[in-house]
Formats: structure tokens, sequence, C-alpha cells
């Protein structure tokens, strides 16, 4: 059997791999393959890209181990693992499996988002599953941040409710890029 890392290397440069392992089981590889459908430019990945969205959805990615804090950060740790180099303290023991899907994150969906962005073309489906993403309480704020990023690209006039509530949320990215997507839209924004 293939190494998950050699597979994710072989999605991102085989487009008969990618069409045969974009849900793979492993969450790494599903991430290669919607970075590779981003990075084809090509609208009939659209579907998959749709459906990895809704698949991911129907993981258990966010009632998973409660982290505690991160060593080395203090304070507020949202952004901790973009901003240093961190390990994670959780209140008990895990599982592998758990941990794996804390690991993923929503991390699937963020790489779907921006292939979405860099493709520049949503059904309404898709637009759908981009909004349900902005506007849910429980998403991370990475994925709302590539929401945000995709309907830049991808939204139109129905968008603007969702955007101008994501404005309004405490996470700076987000607010960027979602006053970004309201000025694509037209929409005068301070």
């Amino acid at each position: 059997m293939i190494s998950e890392y050699d597979l994710m290397e072989l999605v991102l440069g085989d487009p008969e791999a990618l069409a045969q392992h974009w849900n793979d089981d492993r969450w790494r590889v599903r991430y290669a393959a919607a970075v590779a459908m981003g990075e084809t430019g090509d609208p009939r990945w659209l579907p998959e890209l749709h459906r990895l969205l809704v698949i991911e959805d129907g993981r258990d990615l966010y009632s998973q181990p409660r982290v505690m804090g991160f060593v080395g950060s203090f304070d507020d740790t949202r952004m901790a693992e973009q901003l240093i180099r961190t390990e994670a303290i959780f209140d008990r023991e895990y599982s592998p499996e758990a941990l794996d899907a804390w690991a993923c994150r929503g991390r699937v969906k963020q790489a779907c988002l921006l292939a979405v962005h860099t493709i520049g073309e949503a059904s309404d489906d898709l637009l759908v599953s981009i909004y349900r993403a902005l506007d849910d309480p429980h998403e991370d704020f990475v994925v709302k941040t590539a929401a945000a990023k995709a309907l830049a690209r991808v939204g139109d006039r129905e968008s603007i409710p969702y955007l101008t509530r994501a404005v309004a949320l405490d996470e700076w990215c987000l607010r960027v890029e979602a006053t970004k997507a309201l000025r694509a839209l037209g929409e005068d924004v301070a």
C-alpha cells in the first residue's frame, strides 16, 4: 500500500490519481486533492469540491479533544499555531483517531473553499455550502476566512448579508477577507 505522503504527492501531480483518490479516508490526502483541484483552475472539479465540503460537514471534526492551551503561548490562543511553534495541551488522553481529527480541524474545508476561489465559479448548491460555512457559529475561523475569500470571486448580491455578519465577528483575517469580498461585490465598506 502506498504511504499517505506518497499518495498526497501522487494526487498533486497526476490527474488520474486525483480522480481516483479525492475522497480518500485520510484527511491529508483529501486536503492534497482539494489543493490539486484548485491548482487546475478547471471547473469540472466543482462537483467533487462541493461533495468534499458536504462530506467534511458530516465528519466528527468539532466534537474533538478539548485543548487547554499551547506550550509557549499566552492568553488568546486562537492563532497560536500560525504565530509560533506550539504543542497542544489536551484536557485528557485521546485516541490517535481523535487526535488526527483534531489535527484536521477544517483544513480540508479550507482547501476546498480556496480551490473554489481559484477556479472562480460556483453552483447554487456550492454557494449554499459556502454560506453555511461562513454563518456556522461553530466553524473554525480559517474555514470562515476561506469562505469569505471564495465569495469575493463567486459571490453575488445574496452573499452580502453573510459577509456583513462576518465583518462583525472578532477575528481579524475573517474581517479583512469579508471586507474585500464586500468591496468586490460593489459594496461601500469603511
